[in-house]
């Protein structure tokens, strides 16, 4: 059995914000590293975290984050609602 490898990246599906995180966005590297990176920008908003995909998951969540009834979605609405408040 072939074991498949992993796409090496991962992509923002959040909103974006200005000077932080831009949706769409694709970073070099596993989920981890990707984590790393936005360390700075996760501490300040957590829920950045939750929104970032694997490259291996992209077009199933890319789907997910756009219908209602599932974790993406509620994440990214909980998410846009908290940066209307500021």
């Amino acid at each position: 059995m072939v074991k498949k490898q992993p796409c090496g990246f991962c992509v923002y599906l959040g909103p974006s914000i200005r000077g932080v995180v831009q949706n769409g966005t694709i970073y070099e590297g596993s989920l981890e590293t990707v984590k790393n990176k936005l360390a700075e920008a996760i501490e300040r908003y957590p829920r950045i975290a939750s929104l970032i995909s694997t490259g291996d998951e992209l077009a199933e969540n890319r789907v997910r984050i756009k219908n209602k009834g599932n974790y993406l979605y509620e994440e990214n609405r909980r998410f846009i609602a908290e940066l209307q408040k500021d």
